[in-house]
């Protein structure tokens, strides 16, 4: 019976979700897990603690969602974002070859430098901007995603969220990251069933599919190699080649592209990374704001300001505002969307948190479904990838995933004898897919691209990765078939 009462939740949010709507469901599922929070005996004050820490979250990724529109919203006034859409015109005459172009390209140079949502917050806009449905730049773009996650923000779900936590070796933590990237690459490679049938829907004609397949290997080949050499810098390196092997692949070398309007998403490129690569730098922005045993719950929450993505976002866009001399900022335009994102955002949140907390008296509802799953037995490593899915559905994060879920993982893998780095590789694919479902991404990219029905993008992006992760599984269970 507590099995079913822990995964309640989860199914409020997605049944409610596709019948009525994200806003609905997000409500009900709070109404849901509130009542369930004090059924597992936690305290009044545990629950003012976990809606405090919800709070805490909310303000980190609305950080995010209004750096993200205030820097768009200021380029598309200002018409570079028009710019934008014409400076590939050269590069090749179908949309959809740009569509992916970018869909890939910059999807996963945008995860890979910074994480935390960011790619969300800018391709799709792109992508609209080139004319494309808002529902399918979304979901295409959350898609990828979740394949270039593993690896985000310099490597963090693996070093920290694994590593870390787990104190791995150097080399063990190379075996998962070679066994994540291959397994990632060769499920993307099926998942594009899913995403050409998006473009059905939506009665766009593709007629370069194998352009299509080729773009994506000239990332794929290159991620494999590089998550066995240098993890944290895989998806990176592996999208600037992938960048720059497709437009010498698609214009040649003698046709010319305007690439001056791309400028500002390049110097938020380097402000993003910089203090990835610059020690002292990130010593310097690593300051937090701490909020210890909030309500006396031992609940602790930090705000983390310099190291978000905002402060870049607000540095590009000042600077667009000053070379182009803009007479506004668009404030009013800015605030009022991610006044409406919170709305959404922050109840989904203290879903997530109220599940991780529950755990006063008895094990928390986090903790029985992982429980409920490590009873399957020999046949784990199929379900396994799951697990590390509904980590980051409910927490929304790949990292946080790993950090609850990776020691569960650990435990159930070795008591039934199967090699510590493909079990944790199967929780790492998990995680990182996870990214195309979680709630909180579809709501903060849905509503910078002015998106009010977010149940389209969760409908479009709900089989690919179940199936995703089926595929995981068996490649997982074969690969400990054969070991």
């Amino acid at each position: 019976m507590v099995y079913v009462l822990a995964v309640l939740p989860i199914a409020v949010l997605i049944i409610v979700s596709l019948i009525r709507g994200v806003k609905e469901a997000v409500l009900a599922g709070l109404l849901v897990t509130t009542i369930l929070f004090f059924y597992w005996g936690a305290s009044v004050y545990h629950y003012l603690g976990t809606l405090a820490v919800s709070l805490v979250t909310t303000l980190n990724i609305l950080m995010i969602v209004f750096g993200a529109t205030f820097l768009y919203t200021i380029m598309e006034k200002t018409g570079l974002i028009n710019q934008i859409t014409h400076s590939l015109d050269n590069l090749h005459p179908s949309k959809e070859i740009k569509f992916f172009l970018l869909a890939i390209g910059l999807t996963a140079f945008f995860e890979g430098v910074a994480g935390f949502g960011t790619p969300g917050a800018i391709v799709p806009l792109l992508l609209m901007a080139m004319g494309f449905n808002a529902v399918l730049s979304v979901s295409v773009v959350l898609l990828f995603d979740g394949v270039f996650s593993m690896f985000g923000a310099i490597g963090t779900p693996l070093l920290t969220g694994l590593q870390l936590p787990l104190h791995l070796s150097d080399s063990a933590v190379k075996t998962i990251a070679l066994f994540s990237a291959v397994a990632s690459v060769l499920a993307m490679y099926g998942l594009f069933f899913f995403v050409f049938r998006q473009f059905d829907h939506y009665k766009i004609p593709l007629q370069h599919k194998k352009q299509v397949y080729l773009l994506f290997s000239f990332f794929a080949v290159p991620f494999c190699f590089l998550a066995w050499l240098i993890p944290e810098m895989a998806t990176v390196l592996a999208a600037l080649v992938m960048l720059g092997l497709s437009v010498i692949y698609l214009k040649g070398y003698r046709k010319r592209l305007n690439l001056r309007c791309w400028l500002p998403y390049a110097l938020l490129a380097v402000l993003l990374l910089l203090p990835k690569l610059f020690n002292p730098l990130h010593r310097w922005i690593g300051w937090d704001i701490t909020f210890n045993n909030m309500f006396n719950s031992d609940i602790d929450a930090s705000l983390k300001p310099m190291q978000s993505p905002l402060i870049p976002f607000l540095l590009v866009g000042l600077a667009v505002v000053f070379f182009t001399r803009s007479k506004s900022w668009y404030l009013k335009q800015t605030t009022a969307k991610t006044l409406a994102v919170f709305l959404v955002l922050f109840p989904s949140i203290a879903v997530a948190q109220l599940m991780i907390n529950s755990g006063v008296s008895q094990p928390s509802m986090v903790n029985c479904i992982s429980g409920m799953l490590a009873k399957m037995g020999s046949i784990y490593p199929v379900f396994s990838p799951f697990i590390g899915i509904i980590g980051t559905f409910i927490t929304g994060s790949t990292t946080i995933s790993n950090v609850v879920f990776g020691p569960s993982q650990l435990a159930t893998g070795l008591s039934l004898q199967i090699p510590t780095t493909l079990i944790l590789s199967f929780q790492l694919t998990g995680a990182s897919l996870g990214n195309a479902v979680c709630l909180f991404n579809i709501i903060a990219a849905a509503s910078v691209a002015n998106l009010q029905n977010h149940k389209d993008v969760l409908a479009h992006n709900l089989a690919p990765t179940l199936c995703g992760g089926l595929l995981f599984g068996l490649l997982g269970w074969l690969a400990t078939s054969i070991i």
